[in-house]
């Protein structure tokens, strides 16, 4: 039996004895802790009881992959034990446990996620590391299950998200994501939800002059304002805009560069979200660093490659474009 199996089983059967034995202990200190305190998800009428399970023995074994901790859960009020597993937590704690449910048709349901802080420290950097783990909820025939699906693929930018410090560059580097309030605003901007996500208000500045409100000073929030409005766009594109494009060379490919502003300046620069779902388009986040940042406009499995520079001020503003497409 393989060793992290057998440290399951272990878990599992000290656990179940626990709750069917009322004086029995919950946790034996050898075996099996609590990263988290028990979590109860409802889903309609259903509830269950999930637990995180914390692998005491990780410390003890080498040669082997012993995960942090275990999600398992347990249906509500059952008349009898049992003990259903989920998933690994690879992070140091949980920094916490909430639910949100998404509306976009492939990933639309109530899930619950857990968000994971892990300790990072070597030459380059020094600080936490920030990811989160999604678990749909789903009932079925009245039976409510927790799940995890290897085939959804997690959004890359709640994934190993640094906060700290860049020691290499002497700069700050923060994590957009490290708390429950942060992330659901987030998953409500990918599902194109206006709620948690206002339109930036026209401000007035001088005269009859007016300007608009910075959309965010977190990156992530502002790109995603930017790419869906062109009025946005608009306010926040420094003049002249720098443009860099691949042309054809001998030998090689060469970058040329050039300078936009004023009608010569086509909106949208990046196309909105309903677009480049149409063209099979990708847009990421490729580096934040301080006050800049780069985001990439892809074609998977193809040369179709812009990345966009932005710079920070008062609010984001973009400076440059990099037409990398042959």
């Amino acid at each position: 039996m393989e060793l992290t199996s057998l440290f399951r089983f272990f878990r599992v059967f000290g656990l179940v004895t626990s709750l069917s034995v009322p004086f029995a202990l919950a946790s034996d200190p050898q075996t099996i802790g609590e990263l988290h305190p028990p979590v109860v998800a409802s889903l309609g009428d259903q509830k269950i009881t999930v637990f995180f399970l914390k692998n005491n023995l990780k410390t003890q074994v080498t040669g082997v992959h012993v995960p942090a901790a275990e999600i398992f859960y347990s249906p509500a009020n059952a008349t009898r034990p049992e003990l259903n597993y989920v998933w690994k937590v690879e992070g140091d704690e949980i920094a916490s446990v909430f639910f949100h449910e998404r509306k976009t048709p492939e990933r639309a349901g109530k899930s619950m996620y857990v968000l994971t802080k892990r300790k990072e420290s070597n030459r380059s950097f020094e600080g936490f590391s920030y990811s989160v783990l999604e678990l749909p909820l789903r009932n079925d025939d009245n039976q409510l299950s927790l799940n995890f699906f290897r085939g959804d693929l997690p959004e890359s930018e709640f994934q190993n998200c640094r906060d700290g410090l860049d020691l290499e560059k002497s700069q700050d580097v923060v994590c957009a994501y490290k708390d429950a309030a942060s992330v659901k605003k987030r998953l409500s901007l990918l599902d194109g939800q206006t709620v948690e996500d206002p339109r930036p208000e026209p401000v007035k500045a001088s005269g009859n002059e007016t300007t608009m409100a910075c959309p965010s000073p977190e990156f992530s929030t502002f790109l995603a304002a930017f790419s869906e409005r062109a009025d946005v766009q608009k306010a926040f594109v420094q003049q002249p805009l720098q443009l860099v494009t691949t042309v054809a060379g001998d030998p090689e490919p060469e970058l040329q560069k050039s300078s936009l502003s004023g009608d010569k300046l086509k909106f949208p620069i990046i196309p909105d979200r309903a677009k480049r779902d149409a063209q099979g388009l990708t847009l990421t986040i490729k580096e934040e660093q301080g006050n800049q940042a780069a985001a990439i406009l892809q074609k998977p499995d193809t040369d179709y490659v812009f990345e966009y520079r932005f710079v920070r001020e008062h609010c984001w503003e973009l400076k440059e474009v990099m037409d990398y497409s042959l």
